[in-house]
Order: C-alpha cells, then sequence, then structure tokens
C-alpha cells in the first residue's frame, strides 16, 4: 500500500523573544502533516557555549521515550510546542512536548479562550536524541479521532528552554506582540 503524501511540509529556525540570550544557541523545527492526520513534529536544540544549562526532566534516556504521561503545565520548563488553527475559524489546539515524552493537548473555542483538554486516543510516540551540542526531538501524533478530515493546519511551531536561574527563553517562528504568547493567530503558518 503506497504511503500518503504530505499535505505540509516546513523546516524553520524558531526566534527568540528575549533580545539578551548568548550566541551558539538555537532552535530549528519542522512538521509534516499528512491528510490522514498525522503530524510529526521535530525539534532541534543547537547549544554550542554550554550544553548542559537546559533544565530537562531527570533520568532521561535517549531514543523512544515510552513512560510519558499526559501532564498539565509543562510550559513552565524546557517544552517543545504546536499550534494548530482551523483556516477561516477562531477554533485552534495546542500540542505540549517535554523531553521525556510527557505531553498533553487542549482545545480553545478563541484566542486563548475556551480552554479543554483535548481528549486524544492514544499518546504521542516521541523519541529524544542528544549530543554533545545537540538535544533533538521527534514526535509522532495521530489527530484523526478528532482533527477534521482532509484539512489542512494553520500551524504555529513554538519551544520554551528553561535555562534555571538564566530564566525561560520563548521561541517562535514570530513574534507579532510585545510579549511572548504563542497564541497569536497572526503568527501561525497559513495552510
Amino acid at each position: 500500500m503506497p504511503r500518503p503524501a504530505a499535505t505540509l511540509q516546513q523546516r524553520l529556525r524558531l526566534v527568540p523573544f528575549e533580545p539578551s540570550l548568548p550566541q551558539g544557541l538555537q532552535v530549528n523545527a519542522s512538521l509534516s502533516w499528512l491528510i490522514s492526520g498525522s503530524l510529526t513534529l521535530n525539534f532541534e536544540v543547537l547549544n554550542q557555549n554550554a550544553p548542559t544549562e537546559l533544565v530537562l526532566p531527570p533520568q532521561l534516556i535517549d531514543g523512544e521515550q515510552r513512560n510519558g504521561v499526559r501532564r498539565d503545565g509543562l510550559w513552565t520548563s524546557t517544552c517543545f510546542e504546536a499550534f494548530l488553527g482551523l483556516p477561516g475559524e477562531s477554533r485552534y489546539w495546542e500540542i505540549n512536548l517535554a523531553a521525556n515524552g510527557d505531553w498533553a493537548v487542549y482545545r480553545f473555542n478563541d484566542y486563548r479562550s475556551g480552554q479543554e483538554d483535548q481528549t486524544h486516543t492514544a499518546p504521542p510516540l516521541v523519541h529524544l536524541r542528544r549530543w554533545q551540542h545537540q538535544l533533538g526531538l521527534e514526535a509522532s501524533l495521530d489527530l484523526s479521532p478528532w482533527w477534521p478530515q482532509d484539512t489542512c493546519p494553520d500551524i504555529a511551531l513554538t519551544t520554551v528552554l528553561d535555562r534555571g536561574d538564566k530564566g525561560l527563553s520563548h521561541w517562535a517562528i514570530s513574534h507579532p506582540s510585545d510579549r511572548a504568547d504563542f497564541h497569536q493567530r497572526s503568527a501561525f503558518l497559513k495552510s
């Protein structure tokens, strides 16, 4: 059986909201959306100066993260995120992923309103890769149980990096307001 064709593929360099970050810190993100409702997200953090400064969950292993659970508040530490919007509508979804496989999916009726947990039939498959100056996370999600069939989303890829006592940094495709706000639909890529 042939693989379904990707309806959307994108690779991006995210930009930080905070202006005072060290040289050599970079975040890249990519996605592949299939018409079947399958979404694959890839995030890559390059940190040439201080690879150990990121706060990550304890006891991480490289490879598949089999013990991840649904958990709220992941964005308060290092978290990889995707925002999916229905084209022409105000509804959107937020996907949060931690390096240890913990995850959450929320549905919003409009900008930061009507937040509810999105029922999801299966947790994402999360793989982690670490090298001396690099952290990579890949997550595959089957959204077909709740995403409208044959509808390619407007999308934003974002990351929160927890640098310990140096604070959080917020990375996105763009930052259209005077504060770090990943929910701004004007920053979503249009399908």
